[in-house]
C-alpha cells in the first residue's frame, strides 16, 4: 500500500510539472543532475538561470524562456523567430525567448523590421521591404527604405498615386520617375515608378518612352509643328505635320493624338 501511494504521489507531482509553463518547466529540465533545490533557490550555475519569481538584475540571469522584469525573472515563452512571440514580444534568439518590445518614442530605437507605436511607447514587429510596393503587399502602408522596414499609414514623402485639389505644379521628373502627391498637392520630390505603390495614372507620366511603355493602357499625345488638314486638332484623320514632339501622355483611346502649335 505504501509503494502504490508513494507512485500516485510521483505521477501527481509529475502531473503538476507538465502543467508549468515557459521558463519554469524548462529550468527544472535544464538543471545539472544533482544539483537539486539547491542550485534552483540560488539560480547559480549549473541551473541554466532561475524560473519565474526569482530576482534578477537582467534577463541574461533568468532561464530560457523567462526575462527580467522589475527585477523578477517572469516567463515569456519560447521562441525560434518574432513570429513565435505574442503581440509586444519579440524574440531573443541568443536565449531562444520571447521577450518584451523595447520602449521608444522614435522608430529609430527600433530594431530593422520594427517601428515604434506611439500609443503603446513600445516597438512593434512589421516586416521587412525594399520600396512601398513590397510593404504594401505584406499588408502595410509604405516602406522606410532607409530602415528597410515596413510602415503603417501613409509615405510621408508622399505617393505615386492621388488626386490632385491644389494648383501646385508638378516637378519636373526624369525619366523613369514620377512626382509625389500629399494631402491633394505635389510634394515637389519624384519617385522611381518601378517602386511605387502601384502603377501611376497615364497622366502621371512625364516622358514619351515611360508613356509608350504602357502601351496597353496609355497613348502619347504629340504637339504637332507646321500641321495641315481640316481636322487638325479633332480627329486628325487627314492632319499631317512636319515635325512632332512629346506633349502628354493620357488614357487609351484618348481621340486626340496630335496638338496643333499655336
Amino acid at each position: 500500500m505504501t509503494k502504490l501511494l508513494s507512485s500516485v504521489g510521483v505521477a501527481l507531482a509529475v502531473a503538476a510539472m507538465s502543467l508549468l509553463a515557459g521558463c519554469q518547466l524548462y529550468f527544472g529540465n535544464s538543471g545539472s543532475g544533482g544539483g537539486g533545490g539547491d542550485d534552483v533557490g540560488g539560480g547559480g550555475s549549473g541551473s541554466g538561470g532561475s524560473p519565474p519569481g526569482f530576482k534578477c538584475d537582467s534577463s541574461a540571469q533568468c532561464a530560457a524562456g523567462c526575462f527580467c522584469s522589475d527585477g523578477i525573472c517572469t516567463e515569456g515563452g519560447f521562441c525560434g523567430t518574432d513570429k513565435d512571440c505574442g503581440s509586444g514580444f519579440h524574440c531573443d534568439t541568443a536565449r531562444s525567448s520571447c521577450i518584451p518590445n523595447p520602449q521608444c518614442v522614435s522608430d529609430d530605437q527600433c530594431k530593422l523590421g520594427s517601428a515604434c507605436n506611439p500609443t503603446a511607447g513600445a516597438c512593434e514587429v512589421t516586416c521587412a521591404c525594399n520600396n512601398d510596393a513590397d510593404a504594401i503587399q505584406q499588408g502595410f502602408g509604405w516602406c522606410d527604405e532607409a530602415r528597410t522596414t515596413c510602415m503603417r499609414g501613409t509615405d510621408p514623402a508622399g505617393a505615386c498615386l492621388g488626386t490632385i485639389t491644389c494648383t501646385t505644379a508638378a516637378p519636373a521628373c526624369p525619366e523613369g520617375q514620377v512626382a509625389l502627391v500629399k494631402d491633394g498637392c505635389f510634394t515637389g520630390k519624384c519617385r522611381v515608378i518601378g517602386v511605387c505603390e502601384a502603377a501611376p495614372v497615364c497622366p502621371a507620366l512625364q516622358h514619351q518612352d515611360d508613356c509608350e511603355a504602357r502601351a496597353t493602357d496609355c497613348a502619347v499625345l504629340f504637339t504637332g509643328h507646321n500641321c495641315h488638314g481640316t481636322t487638325c486638332g479633332t480627329s486628325d484623320t487627314d492632319c499631317t505635320c512636319d515635325s512632332y514632339t512629346f506633349q502628354s501622355c493620357d488614357v487609351k483611346g484618348t481621340p486626340l493624338t496630335i496638338i496643333p502649335e499655336a
